[in-house]
């Protein structure tokens, strides 16, 4: 028993932060969910490119939504929820142009060495295009990691800090 309350204690301490990785985890498997339909439906190039893009801006209207509401449970309204709106659209702009260049050079530019070196790796377990898949999934995965710290760190101290 007294380990259950040490745990929803941390939980209570910390709730903040652990709400913030839950949805940025539901916010990266949308980011991932798309990111492999996208190239599923329009190829490998075109997912690491203007598919990333799209599937980044859903996934920053989805996170603008969660992070506000359940998050950091911002109740500002009129001129400063639009304020607030504008701060998190460009520091997340931001963050898309940082996972854009990730994915063009690592997913794209670096696609042939990192396909070979996963070959060289897993090459008894997959073909070619399964190596080249799986190496764009690692870069993104990568890029998702850098993001979502950097998010974090925007979200707490520029756009839904707590006001005085």
């Amino acid at each position: 028993m007294a380990a259950v309350k040490k745990i929803l204690a941390a939980a209570r301490a910390h709730g903040e932060a652990l709400r913030y990785l839950v949805f940025g985890v539901l916010t990266t498997l949308l980011n991932m969910v798309l990111y492999g339909l996208f190239q599923a439906l329009f190829g490998y190039a075109a997912a690491n490119s203007w598919g990333n893009v799209l599937d980044n801006i859903l996934c920053i209207l989805f996170a603008y939504g969660t992070n506000r509401r359940f998050v950091f449970a911002s109740r500002t309204r009129g001129r400063d929820a639009a304020v607030e709106f504008g701060r998190f659209m460009a520091c997340r702009l931001g963050t898309m142009v940082l996972d854009a260049v990730i994915m063009i050079v690592g997913g794209n530019w670096l696609a042939a060495p990192g396909q070979g070196l996963v070959l060289a790796v897993l090459g008894r377990w997959l073909d070619p295009a399964g190596a080249l898949a799986l190496w764009g999934l690692g870069v993104k995965a990568f890029s998702n990691v850098l993001v979502i710290v950097l998010n974090y760190l925007f979200s707490k101290l520029l756009i839904f800090k707590k006001r005085a």
